[in-house]
Protein backbone atom coordinates (compact mmCIF):
# COMPACT_ATOMS: atom_id res chain seq x y z
CA UNK A 1 0.00 0.00 0.00
CA UNK A 2 1.40 3.38 -0.92
CA UNK A 3 1.86 6.09 1.64
CA UNK A 4 0.32 9.50 1.07
CA UNK A 5 2.43 12.56 0.49
CA UNK A 6 5.82 10.91 -0.12
CA UNK A 7 6.07 7.41 -1.47
CA UNK A 8 8.57 4.76 -0.42
CA UNK A 9 11.26 4.12 -2.99
CA UNK A 10 11.40 0.44 -3.93
CA UNK A 11 13.21 -1.73 -6.48
CA UNK A 12 11.55 -4.49 -8.45
CA UNK A 13 12.27 -6.81 -11.28
CA UNK A 14 11.43 -5.95 -14.86
CA UNK A 15 7.87 -6.76 -15.92
CA UNK A 16 6.63 -7.49 -12.37
CA UNK A 17 4.61 -4.33 -12.19
CA UNK A 18 1.48 -3.49 -10.29
CA UNK A 19 -0.55 -0.30 -10.01
CA UNK A 20 -2.57 0.34 -6.91
CA UNK A 21 -5.12 3.13 -6.81
CA UNK A 22 -7.28 2.23 -3.83
CA UNK A 23 -10.21 3.57 -1.82
CA UNK A 24 -9.99 5.78 1.28
CA UNK A 25 -11.69 8.48 3.36
CA UNK A 26 -15.18 7.03 3.59
CA UNK A 27 -15.90 7.48 -0.09
CA UNK A 28 -13.75 6.01 -2.77
CA UNK A 29 -10.44 7.77 -3.23
CA UNK A 30 -7.50 7.14 -5.45
CA UNK A 31 -4.66 6.28 -3.12
CA UNK A 32 -0.96 6.84 -3.69
CA UNK A 33 0.53 5.11 -6.67
CA UNK A 34 4.00 3.84 -5.89
CA UNK A 35 6.31 2.94 -8.72
CA UNK A 36 9.77 1.90 -9.71
CA UNK A 37 12.43 3.10 -12.04
CA UNK A 38 14.10 -0.28 -12.26
CA UNK A 39 11.05 -1.46 -14.17
CA UNK A 40 11.36 1.50 -16.52
CA UNK A 41 13.04 -0.80 -19.02
CA UNK A 42 10.38 -1.35 -21.64
CA UNK A 43 9.90 -4.95 -22.80
CA UNK A 44 12.15 -4.83 -25.83
CA UNK A 45 12.45 -7.31 -28.61
CA UNK A 46 15.74 -9.05 -27.78
CA UNK A 47 17.06 -5.77 -26.33
CA UNK A 48 19.48 -5.28 -29.22
CA UNK A 49 18.56 -1.81 -30.44
CA UNK A 50 21.73 0.00 -29.37
CA UNK A 51 22.14 3.63 -30.37
CA UNK A 52 24.46 6.48 -29.32
CA UNK A 53 23.78 8.13 -25.96
CA UNK A 54 21.27 10.96 -26.44
CA UNK A 55 20.66 14.37 -25.03
CA UNK A 56 18.55 13.84 -21.93
CA UNK A 57 16.17 16.73 -22.54
CA UNK A 58 12.45 16.29 -22.20
CA UNK A 59 11.80 16.41 -25.95
CA UNK A 60 13.02 13.47 -28.02
CA UNK A 61 16.14 14.49 -30.00
CA UNK A 62 15.22 15.30 -33.57
CA UNK A 63 11.51 15.49 -32.87
CA UNK A 64 9.76 18.33 -34.68
CA UNK A 65 6.77 20.24 -33.35
CA UNK A 66 3.66 18.68 -34.85
CA UNK A 67 0.92 21.01 -33.60
CA UNK A 68 0.36 24.41 -32.12
CA UNK A 69 0.92 24.70 -28.35
CA UNK A 70 -2.21 23.69 -26.52
CA UNK A 71 -3.44 21.41 -29.29
CA UNK A 72 -5.32 18.33 -28.12
CA UNK A 73 -6.60 15.13 -29.68
CA UNK A 74 -10.24 15.81 -28.82
CA UNK A 75 -11.27 18.90 -26.89
CA UNK A 76 -14.85 17.61 -26.66
CA UNK A 77 -13.92 15.10 -23.93
CA UNK A 78 -14.09 18.01 -21.47
CA UNK A 79 -17.87 17.73 -21.80
CA UNK A 80 -17.61 14.41 -19.96
CA UNK A 81 -15.39 15.84 -17.22
CA UNK A 82 -12.19 14.36 -18.62
CA UNK A 83 -8.80 15.91 -19.34
CA UNK A 84 -7.98 15.93 -23.08
CA UNK A 85 -4.90 14.22 -24.48
CA UNK A 86 -2.32 16.78 -25.66
CA UNK A 87 -0.63 16.70 -29.04
CA UNK A 88 3.03 17.23 -28.22
CA UNK A 89 6.49 15.79 -28.74
CA UNK A 90 7.50 16.88 -25.23
CA UNK A 91 7.71 13.87 -22.92
CA UNK A 92 7.43 15.87 -19.70
CA UNK A 93 4.33 17.75 -20.83
CA UNK A 94 2.69 14.54 -22.03
CA UNK A 95 3.58 12.61 -18.87
CA UNK A 96 2.09 15.31 -16.67
CA UNK A 97 -1.07 15.33 -18.77
CA UNK A 98 -1.42 11.54 -18.45
CA UNK A 99 -1.04 11.66 -14.67
CA UNK A 100 -3.65 14.41 -14.45
CA UNK A 101 -6.04 12.56 -16.77
CA UNK A 102 -5.99 9.48 -14.56
CA UNK A 103 -7.50 11.52 -11.71
CA UNK A 104 -9.91 13.77 -13.59
CA UNK A 105 -13.48 12.59 -14.12
CA UNK A 106 -17.10 13.32 -13.24
CA UNK A 107 -19.32 10.40 -12.25
CA UNK A 108 -22.36 12.53 -13.15
CA UNK A 109 -21.34 12.90 -16.79
CA UNK A 110 -19.92 9.53 -17.87
CA UNK A 111 -19.67 5.90 -16.87
CA UNK A 112 -16.57 4.09 -15.70
CA UNK A 113 -16.52 2.13 -18.97
CA UNK A 114 -16.50 5.36 -20.96
CA UNK A 115 -13.74 6.84 -18.80
CA UNK A 116 -11.71 3.65 -19.21
CA UNK A 117 -12.10 3.86 -22.97
CA UNK A 118 -10.93 7.46 -22.98
CA UNK A 119 -7.77 6.65 -21.01
CA UNK A 120 -7.18 3.62 -23.19
CA UNK A 121 -7.06 5.79 -26.29
CA UNK A 122 -3.93 7.48 -24.91
CA UNK A 123 -1.98 4.21 -25.26
CA UNK A 124 0.13 3.26 -28.26
CA UNK A 125 1.52 0.07 -29.72
CA UNK A 126 5.05 -0.53 -28.42
CA UNK A 127 7.56 -0.70 -31.31
CA UNK A 128 10.03 -2.31 -28.89
CA UNK A 129 8.39 -5.57 -29.96
CA UNK A 130 9.32 -6.77 -33.44
CA UNK A 131 6.09 -8.59 -34.30
CA UNK A 132 2.80 -6.74 -34.69
CA UNK A 133 1.05 -9.60 -32.90
CA UNK A 134 3.37 -9.11 -29.91
CA UNK A 135 2.70 -5.36 -29.98
CA UNK A 136 -1.04 -6.01 -29.92
CA UNK A 137 -0.70 -8.52 -27.09
CA UNK A 138 1.39 -6.07 -25.07
CA UNK A 139 -1.12 -3.28 -25.62
CA UNK A 140 -3.97 -5.54 -24.58
CA UNK A 141 -2.07 -6.37 -21.42
CA UNK A 142 -1.58 -2.69 -20.58
CA UNK A 143 -5.26 -1.98 -21.18
CA UNK A 144 -6.27 -4.92 -19.00
CA UNK A 145 -4.01 -3.55 -16.28
CA UNK A 146 -5.60 -0.14 -16.75
CA UNK A 147 -8.95 -1.73 -16.06
CA UNK A 148 -7.89 -3.94 -13.16
CA UNK A 149 -5.24 -1.85 -11.44
CA UNK A 150 -5.47 1.80 -12.44
CA UNK A 151 -9.08 2.95 -12.75
CA UNK A 152 -11.08 2.58 -9.53
CA UNK A 153 -13.11 -0.66 -9.40
CA UNK A 154 -16.69 -0.54 -10.63
CA UNK A 155 -18.09 -0.95 -7.10
CA UNK A 156 -16.05 2.02 -5.95
CA UNK A 157 -17.05 4.08 -8.97
CA UNK A 158 -20.69 3.30 -8.25
CA UNK A 159 -20.23 4.47 -4.66
CA UNK A 160 -18.75 7.70 -5.92
CA UNK A 161 -21.61 8.12 -8.38
CA UNK A 162 -24.14 7.80 -5.57
CA UNK A 163 -22.41 10.78 -3.97
CA UNK A 164 -22.27 12.72 -7.30
CA UNK A 165 -18.49 12.73 -7.09
CA UNK A 166 -16.32 14.90 -9.31
CA UNK A 167 -12.53 14.48 -9.27
CA UNK A 168 -10.01 16.98 -10.61
CA UNK A 169 -6.24 16.88 -10.38
CA UNK A 170 -3.30 19.23 -10.73
CA UNK A 171 0.47 19.12 -10.33
CA UNK A 172 1.53 19.52 -6.72
CA UNK A 173 5.29 19.51 -6.36
CA UNK A 174 8.13 17.99 -8.33
CA UNK A 175 7.94 16.45 -11.78
CA UNK A 176 10.79 14.03 -12.47
CA UNK A 177 11.91 12.96 -15.93
CA UNK A 178 14.35 10.14 -16.68
CA UNK A 179 17.61 10.84 -14.83
CA UNK A 180 15.90 13.20 -12.41
CA UNK A 181 15.01 10.02 -10.55
CA UNK A 182 17.52 8.82 -8.00
CA UNK A 183 17.91 5.17 -8.85
CA UNK A 184 19.08 4.97 -12.50
CA UNK A 185 22.76 4.29 -12.93
CA UNK A 186 24.63 6.74 -15.20
CA UNK A 187 24.01 5.77 -18.80
CA UNK A 188 21.47 3.05 -17.97
CA UNK A 189 18.59 4.87 -19.64
CA UNK A 190 20.48 6.25 -22.63
CA UNK A 191 19.31 3.64 -25.12
CA UNK A 192 15.70 3.95 -24.02
CA UNK A 193 15.77 7.73 -24.20
CA UNK A 194 17.34 7.60 -27.65
CA UNK A 195 14.53 5.34 -28.76
CA UNK A 196 11.97 7.82 -27.38
CA UNK A 197 11.02 6.10 -24.11
CA UNK A 198 10.76 8.36 -21.05
CA UNK A 199 9.81 7.91 -17.43
CA UNK A 200 7.81 10.78 -15.94
CA UNK A 201 6.80 10.96 -12.27
CA UNK A 202 4.30 13.63 -11.27
CA UNK A 203 3.23 14.62 -7.78
CA UNK A 204 -0.53 15.15 -7.97
CA UNK A 205 -3.13 16.85 -5.80
CA UNK A 206 -6.61 15.44 -6.45
CA UNK A 207 -9.71 17.24 -5.21
CA UNK A 208 -12.91 15.27 -4.62
CA UNK A 209 -16.20 17.17 -4.57
CA UNK A 210 -19.46 15.37 -3.83
CA UNK A 211 -23.06 16.10 -2.95
CA UNK A 212 -23.69 19.38 -1.11
CA UNK A 213 -20.15 20.46 -2.06
CA UNK A 214 -18.57 18.12 0.49
CA UNK A 215 -14.90 17.85 -0.49
CA UNK A 216 -11.50 16.55 0.47
CA UNK A 217 -8.09 16.17 -1.16
CA UNK A 218 -5.47 13.48 -1.71
CA UNK A 219 -1.81 13.80 -2.64
CA UNK A 220 0.08 11.02 -4.40
CA UNK A 221 2.69 10.38 -7.05
CA UNK A 222 2.08 8.81 -10.46
CA UNK A 223 4.75 7.38 -12.76
CA UNK A 224 4.10 6.71 -16.43
CA UNK A 225 6.18 5.54 -19.35
CA UNK A 226 5.81 7.70 -22.43
CA UNK A 227 6.98 7.06 -25.98
CA UNK A 228 7.74 10.04 -28.21
CA UNK A 229 8.42 9.04 -31.79
CA UNK A 230 7.33 5.86 -33.53
CA UNK A 231 3.88 6.02 -31.94
CA UNK A 232 0.47 5.06 -33.31
CA UNK A 233 -1.59 8.27 -33.65
CA UNK A 234 -5.21 8.36 -32.58
CA UNK A 235 -7.34 7.80 -35.67
CA UNK A 236 -8.96 10.96 -36.99
CA UNK A 237 -6.75 13.25 -34.91
CA UNK A 238 -3.91 15.59 -35.80
CA UNK A 239 -1.37 13.40 -34.02
CA UNK A 240 1.57 12.08 -36.02
CA UNK A 241 4.02 9.26 -35.20
CA UNK A 242 6.44 11.93 -33.95
CA UNK A 243 4.07 12.86 -31.10
CA UNK A 244 4.07 11.30 -27.65
CA UNK A 245 1.68 8.56 -26.57
CA UNK A 246 1.36 6.46 -23.43
CA UNK A 247 2.99 3.05 -23.02
CA UNK A 248 1.85 2.34 -19.45
CA UNK A 249 1.13 3.55 -15.97
CA UNK A 250 3.92 2.26 -13.74
CA UNK A 251 3.07 0.20 -10.69
CA UNK A 252 5.35 2.05 -8.29
CA UNK A 253 7.08 5.38 -8.15
CA UNK A 254 10.77 6.05 -7.81
CA UNK A 255 11.83 9.48 -6.59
Amino acid sequence: MARRERVTLTESQRRTRKIVWTSAAGVVVLASVVGLVGAFLSPRADGNQSQPAPDTGTTTPGAKPTAQPGSVVDAAVAEFGWSPEPITANAKAYGIAAAIAGSTYDTNLATRKQFLGSLGSWHTLDPGYDLESDQQDALEGKLNELNRRVVVPKSDWDAQAINDMTVTAKVDGDVLVDYDHLSPQPGSLDELITDGYHLVTTNVLATYVGRDNASYQERYAVSVQVLCGGTTPTAGSSQTPADCKLIRFFPETRK
